[in-house]
């Protein structure tokens, strides 16, 4: 075999490689995502009232941390303004600040 075609195989086999590695590690990470969905320990309630700032969530008022992560039942993420008053949601709020949620589940109505 020719040098040329010798570096052609070892091309298309390094760019097979990197293909399953890009797969392998989208898959993790998804599992990963799951896993720690079911690691942490959610409140349920349902949305009371929004307001500019803050919701509530069974009477109690809580502000969105930076960097929240809103999704709805089916893991797809939703914006604030999805938010309404009587939408059933599971929610974590920070460890450092208690009237903060970072992960919020959506329960949105049909």
């Amino acid at each position: 075999m020719r040098l040329v075609e010798k570096l052609m195989v070892q091309a298309e086999i390094a760019t097979a490689a990197l293909i399953l590695a890009v797969i392998m590690g989208a898959t993790n990470t998804a599992a990963a995502d799951r896993q720690v969905q079911h690691s942490i320990a959610f409140q349920s309630g349902e949305i009371t009232a929004i307001n500019e700032s803050t919701i509530q969530i069974d009477g109690r008022v809580f502000g969105l941390a930076d960097g929240v992560i809103l999704q709805d039942e089916k893991g797809r993420e939703i914006e604030p303004s999805s938010l309404v008053v009587t939408a059933e949601v599971k929610y974590h709020v920070k460890k450092e600040q208690s009237n903060k949620i970072d992960f919020m589940i959506v329960y949105l109505p049909r």
